[in-house]
């Protein structure tokens, strides 16, 4: 089951179903045998529901455009009017060249960022119980561990259950001094009652209030279960608006999947909260050096 986990929450199925689709356009491309068609239309359409089902937040009109001419392209490779026809090649090559372009708008948010050095001290953590466990105060969570293996002053405001809402209501609360903010939030909202709408509204409020002079703002990007297309989307959006730094969704995902990791397949265990620790430190020691 981690595999499937995996293969969809990294977005690891959008590049498959892209793969597959063009995967038919070189079939019918270099083989002119009666079966290639047939292929051609049987990697075409688990493609398209592979990249459906990945909820990458890609812009809908984009969606849109490839889906039409992915449609149209299989009705061309049907037909045998002679006005279509003359036109096959090039409706292949619109078909590859749309969804090579889907694939160059994707790759950067696959790409970890690099934090800028600024000798910082303070790492505030805005979080829900990915970071604070299950409620148990003698456990080690990812947090506890940070500030007991690092020399930087860790502030953990994460809360069992929290929703972005949540998270903002707690920031209104502090008084942030210079340092970098992680926010691990939103899960909570995908799988709750939030709509996107109320979740982009609450998650603009909360990078205005944690961001400023001084800091350096990091949010993991959420793993998104199908169809769930709007929560991401408003998450890039208010990521370039704040100009904050996005984790890609594979890397939090690699933490979730690894053996022994959770207790559920997404609370972490001691082991999950250990790689946790090591791969948010890789991520933000860059800000913390001189």
């Amino acid at each position: 089951m981690s595999w499937v986990i995996y293969f969809f929450g990294s977005g690891a199925a959008f590049f498959a179903g892209v793969g597959l689709v063009l995967a038919g356009v070189a079939l019918v491309s270099f083989y002119r045998r009666g079966w290639s068609t047939a292929a051609a239309n049987l990697c075409a359409f688990l493609g398209l529901a592979l990249i459906a089902l990945s909820a990458t937040p890609l812009p809908y009109w984009l969606y849109g455009l490839a889906g039409a001419i992915t449609l149209f392209w299989l009705v061309v490779e049907r037909s045998r009017r002679k006005a279509l026809l003359r036109c096959r090649k090039w409706i292949r090559a619109a078909t590859a060249v749309v969804w090579l372009a889907a694939v160059a708008m994707e790759v950067p948010y696959h790409i970890a960022p690099t934090l800028p050095a600024g000798g910082r001290s303070r790492l505030y953590i805005f979080a829900d119980s990915v970071a604070a466990g299950l409620g148990e105060p003698s456990k080690d969570t990812w947090p506890k561990l940070l500030a007991g293996s690092q020399s930087i002053d860790v502030r953990d405001h994460s809360q069992i259950g929290a929703t972005v809402h949540v998270m903002l209501r707690k920031a209104d609360e502090l008084v942030l001094g210079d340092g970098v903010v992680l926010l691990e939030i939103g899960g909570n909202d995908v799988l709750g009652t939030t709509t996107a709408s109320e979740f982009e509204q609450n998650l603009d409020a909360l990078l205005v209030r944690v961001g400023g002079p001084g800091r350096i703002v990091v949010m993991f990007e959420l793993p998104l279960p199908p169809f769930y297309n709007a929560f991401g989307m408003a998450q890039r959006r208010l990521a370039a608006k704040h100009q904050v730094f996005l984790i890609p969704k594979r890397i939090f995902v690699t933490v979730l999947t690894a053996d022994d990791a959770t207790l559920d397949s997404i609370h972490l265990s001691l082991s999950g909260h250990e790689r946790m620790a090591e791969t948010v430190w890789r991520l933000i020691e860059p800000a913390f050096g001189d």
